[in-house]
């Protein structure tokens, strides 16, 4: 019985692993997306700066809807 416990927290740590991997990659891109979006260069408009930020916060709900519509794998 120990051994199959402790091949279900292997598999459950391996899986809390790779989400916590998903996470800073998304989050490394959502950083990249925030520098594309905000550039000094050039003069913005106030209402394109909130069109800007309306997008971001979407794509980031997309993006941690689609981590909790996740299944869960194996018998954890």
């Amino acid at each position: 019985m120990k051994k199959k416990n402790k091949v279900c927290y292997n598999t459950l740590m391996n899986q809390l692993n790779n989400m916590d991997n998903q996470i800073c990659k998304m989050k490394e891109q959502i950083q990249q997306l925030r520098s594309r979006f905000v550039t000094n260069n050039e003069e913005v408009c106030q209402d394109e700066i909130d069109a800007d930020r309306a997008v971001f916060e979407a794509i980031n709900d997309i993006c941690l809807e689609s981590l909790l519509d996740v299944e869960p794998k194996g018998d954890a």
